[in-house]
């Protein structure tokens, strides 16, 4: 039974999503781009600003202002069914045939699809205060930096850390003026 969520009209949302058995996908460009590249496209498909973000090796955290009720669950649902795919034929490709028995597997196990590469579901939180949101957006840029991946959140190339502190757009435009 899948639990019903509230949503609150104008409301941003703190969002994780975690691979399937916290498998670290995200330490290879090849798959982080296609997140970013994801992200992208479903940013502008749910008319959604995406304020903040963070690709960790085997977990996402977003922030991210919807324009509709049901943006944020159709986002998920969408961006996670659609990176699965394309991270499996990525996978293929590169001759990662571990890497996609896992996904294989996995989707097995849970009976949901054929490939599976998220848990099910994903953690939401309303951002009720600016206070709030600038507490989330610090968790999210210096997680790189808790889990000693880099020594400085601006070292971290998967982050809106440098958007926000460094003016790089290079991989994402992010939302920094979201109200």
């Amino acid at each position: 039974m899948t639990e019903k969520r509230y949503r609150i009209d104008g409301s941003i949302y703190y969002i994780t999503s975690v691979t399937y058995n916290r498998l670290k996908l995200f330490t290879q460009p090849s798959f982080i781009i296609l997140i970013i590249d994801s992200l992208n496209y479903y940013r502008y498909q749910y008319s959604c600003k995406i304020i903040g973000y963070v690709i960790m090796p085997d977990h996402i955290h977003l922030l991210i202002l919807p324009q509709e009720e049901k943006a944020v669950t159709d986002f998920m649902r969408d961006f996670k069914r659609f990176t699965s795919g394309r991270i499996t034929r990525q996978a293929k490709v590169e001759g990662k045939t571990e890497l996609v028995k896992t996904f294989e597997s996995a989707g097995t196990e849970t009976e949901r699809a054929d490939y599976k590469v998220w848990q099910d579901s994903f953690w939401e939180q309303s951002v009720y205060t600016e206070k709030f949101l600038k507490q989330k957006l610090d968790y999210i840029h210096l997680n790189p930096v808790r889990a000693g991946i880099v020594e400085s959140a601006g070292d971290y190339l998967y982050s809106s850390y440098r958007n926000y502190f460094l003016n790089d757009n290079q991989l994402m435009e992010i939302d920094t003026h979201w109200g």
